[in-house]
């Protein structure tokens, strides 16, 4: 996610990761994901590492997606889309559902990683996850980050859906100039 907004959430809340008085299981509802199904489609399928396959199916849309085991125990994505979240992972969904970009950068914030219990196979549980401590911001200041958080991201997902047309139309232009099917000396540019 943007790095701006990383800091906007740092300078927004400087001590939301001192061990406060609140618990993450307060604001945030945490669950393991499934395994994941065998048809294909164009739903993005998560595990630990991000999207591993797609299928038609979904099981989440709007949260937090943790890895829960192994090498990339307790990274994370976010997913606004219907997704379908595998049992590598733990889903995490705000209680306000209008705050889960805060919650994505408040779990980024609380440095998962070193969170998990074992060494050889690292694992995160919703136990350790519900038990983190942190100092709650008033409800006013999420609702002011997640606005700005909002229009930031709306402006990432316009950029990247031009950033697409364009590298399809490269894609398309790119072999006909190639090739000499398109002639553009005569262009005055």
């Amino acid at each position: 996610m943007s790095e701006q907004l990383k800091v906007i959430f740092s300078k927004m809340f400087p001590t939301i990761a001192d061990n406060g008085s609140n618990t993450l299981e307060e604001i945030i509802s945490f669950s393991n994901g499934k395994k994941r199904p065998d048809t294909e489609g164009k739903v993005p399928v998560y595990g630990g590492n991000g999207i591993l396959s797609y299928t038609d199916k979904s099981n989440a849309e709007n949260c937090v997606i943790i890895g829960r085991v192994g090498a990339y125990c307790g990274s994370l994505y976010l997913s606004i889309e219907p997704c379908w979240i595998s049992d590598n992972a733990i889903k995490a969904e705000a209680k306000n559902s209008k705050s889960q970009m805060f919650i994505y950068y408040l779990l980024q914030e609380l440095a998962l990683s070193n969170r998990h219990i074992g060494t050889s196979q690292p694992l995160l549980t919703q136990g350790i996850l519900n038990a983190i401590p942190f100092t709650c911001p008033s409800e006013e200041g999420i609702i002011s980050f997640c606005k700005k958080a909002n229009d930031i991201q709306k402006l990432i997902d316009m950029n990247t859906i031009e950033n697409k047309r364009l590298s399809e139309l490269r894609d398309t232009l790119l072999p006909k100039l190639m090739s000499g099917e398109l002639d553009v000396s005569d262009l005055n540019i």
